[in-house]
């Protein structure tokens, strides 16, 4: 990873932290969120997966992405200089040990 793409990922990483912060505290069942990306083709290979708990109904988890979504492209924008298309950012469910 080139200098620019590392500090580019860096970027990633506090803009999307943020958002994951906040929907922790607004959102019943979100748990974390993740991203990967080849660096080389950013815009086209960016993928956001937000991460809710197994046991939020699908209504919940619905809104939670209708809500989180648009969070994540505002955030990213201007770091990747476009906005991320909403089919790059996913949403699952995982077992969470409570």
């Amino acid at each position: 990873m080139r200098k620019t793409d590392k500090k580019r990922d860096n970027d990633i990483i506090r803009a999307l932290t943020e958002v994951c912060e906040q929907a922790k505290n607004e959102h019943l069942g979100f748990a974390w969120l993740t991203h990967e990306a080849n660096h080389q083709k950013l815009v086209a290979t960016l993928q956001v997966t937000l991460v809710f708990d197994e046991y939020i109904s699908d209504a919940q988890l619905l809104a939670g992405l209708q809500a989180l979504v648009p969070r994540v492209q505002q955030a990213l924008a201007p770091i990747i200089g476009a906005t991320l298309p909403a089919r790059q950012i996913h949403g699952r469910r995982e077992h969470a040990l409570h």
